[in-house]
């Protein structure tokens, strides 16, 4: 509806012109009526009206001067001027002044009705005009926002004017299947917040207007919560001139690039990021550890093993596809390992492996995968979980499993959570040998069947049954067999020639 203001020192010429049509059903509606100049300014600036009956002869703030006030005050509403008589010289006064018309009183209706209609179309056409240069000044404006705040132009000569003007600068990354005009529809909801916006692949860039950090991210997680898709917000410290925002948006490009790492977190900041000390690791000792873990059905160690997993490459900042390349290439040295004691186990195949990639959003999600996909394994293999009853025949097992690992008494008693003191007596009630003795001897059994095989050294042997220092490793050989090794492996050559 376009709003009607009347402005009259005769009440029945108010009243009378507020009643002889149906303004609603030509598209108007009577938005206020004043009995003279200088209330009928008032009610423009209070109305706004599109279109203003106005009397040229009122005491006062006759209508002449009115409009011309109103209209240096910027009022662009259409003015019909109204008299009681035909004037030349006020109808002068009125083309000068751009009014839109001049009427007679007493108003015909044919004539009033004809004249709405006119400006009603003529309102319109500019309405759709000045709404078709706002949003192409807007566009324009905006693309060259986003020319610069992504180093595509250094040209911003129209953005001078916010040189001085503070902001944040952040973005939320989509994962999948996200629906962009519910997102921009929801937009509205941070309000004035938004000073620019953009997308770029499956990315939303917003500039923001600088406010208190904790409001910020209380207002972008209500934001977040409506969406309700999958993303992450990654949010940058203010950016306080126009001059930072190139490389403001360079440093989100980083903590983009780690979204993939931090995807348990749905506000990622330069602060986290920060946080993260260096971790080293020795991913063959880390296979070790995992394969332990399984065989002893340990969820508590297999967990901690993962967590450390997610903190290396958080704290290495690798790109996602070197994570993943790197989870997967673990994963089959885990089930070779595996397999090597336990033949019966099947490991995941290469579709199996692209599935779980593919499912997965984010870093923790492909190590939850992973480590579920191991834990249902340890329910395949014949471990080491024991109980009262067979936990020296367990360990006798692991032993001829892993006689050529570092092996004690005090490492057994850990792995298998047991008092050291009360093991070692336990194990020779049992076995009736003390541990290190028995350890000896399956390694000197795997000693005396490797000097047979073909190609293998004195050293070697000695290495692949434990023993690092050859010297020790000689003493005991012979002493268990009588003969030095190489004494040994001549002999036993002879009688199977």
């Amino acid at each position: 509806m376009l709003k009607v203001l009347i402005i009259d020192d005769e009440p029945l010429i108010r009243e009378g012109l507020a009643s002889v049509i149906d303004w609603n059903s030509y598209g108007f509606e009577i938005a206020g009526i004043a009995e003279n100049g200088k209330m009928g300014l008032k009610s423009i600036r209070s109305f706004q009206p599109d279109v203003v009956f106005v009397d040229i002869r009122m005491p006062g703030l006759n209508g002449i001067e009115m409009v011309k006030q109103a209209k240096q005050e910027g009022f662009t509403c259409k003015f019909i001027v109204l008299s009681g008589y035909s004037n030349f010289a006020y109808a002068q006064q009125s083309i000068r002044l751009g009014m839109e018309s001049y009427l007679l009183k007493p108003v015909d209706e044919e004539e009033l009705i004809s004249l709405i209609q006119s400006i009603r179309h003529k309102c319109l056409k500019e309405q759709l005009l000045s709404t078709q240069k706002s949003e192409y000044e807007s566009f324009s404006e905006k693309e060259e926002w986003i020319k610069y705040i992504t180093g595509q132009s250094f040209d911003h000569k129209s953005l001078k004017q916010y040189e001085d003007k503070w902001f944040h600068l952040a973005s939320l990354t989509f994962y999948k299947n996200y629906d962009k005009s519910l997102i921009e529809k929801k937009l509205k909801l941070l309000g004035r917040m938004v000073f620019q916006w953009f997308w770029s692949d499956q990315t939303l860039y917003l500039l923001l207007n600088k406010i208190n950090v904790d409001l910020l991210k209380k207002q972008l997680l209500h934001f977040s919560m409506e969406i309700k898709q999958p993303h992450q917000i990654q949010l940058l410290q203010e950016v306080k001139t126009t001059d930072e925002l190139p490389q403001a948006y360079n440093d989100l490009q980083s903590l983009i690039t780690q979204s993939y790492s931090y995807g348990n977190q749905l506000i990622l900041s330069e602060t986290d990021l920060a946080q993260k000390s260096l971790l080293e690791m020795d991913m063959n000792d880390w296979i070790t550890d995992v394969c332990r873990s399984i065989e002893f059905e340990n969820t508590l160690q297999l967990d901690g093993y993962f967590k450390q997993l997610e903190t290396y490459y958080q704290s290495h900042k690798f790109e996602k596809q070197r994570v993943i390349t790197e989870v997967i290439e673990l994963t089959k040295d885990i089930y070779q390992k595996l397999i090597q004691n336990n033949q019966d186990i099947s490991p995941p195949t290469n579709e199996e492996m692209a599935t779980i990639v593919c499912e997965a959003q984010n870093l923790q999600s492909l190590l939850e995968a992973t480590r579920m996909r191991l834990s249902n394994t340890a329910n395949e293999i014949n471990g080491f979980v024991c109980n009262a009853e067979n936990t020296i025949e367990k360990i006798v097992e692991y032993v001829e499993k892993y006689y050529y690992k570092e092996l004690s008494i005090k490492v057994i008693a850990d792995l298998f959570n047991y008092n050291r003191s009360y093991l070692g007596k336990k194990f020779k009630k049992q076995t009736g040998s003390y541990f290190h003795h028995f350890l000896d001897n399956v390694r000197m059994e795997n000693a005396k069947q490797l000097l047979l095989e073909n190609g293998w050294k004195v050293y070697e042997v000695s290495e692949k049954v434990g023993y690092t220092n050859y010297d020790y490793f000689y003493k005991k050989f012979k002493k268990y067999t009588g003969v030095s090794p190489k004494k040994f492996q001549k002999y036993k050559r002879i009688q199977h020639t």
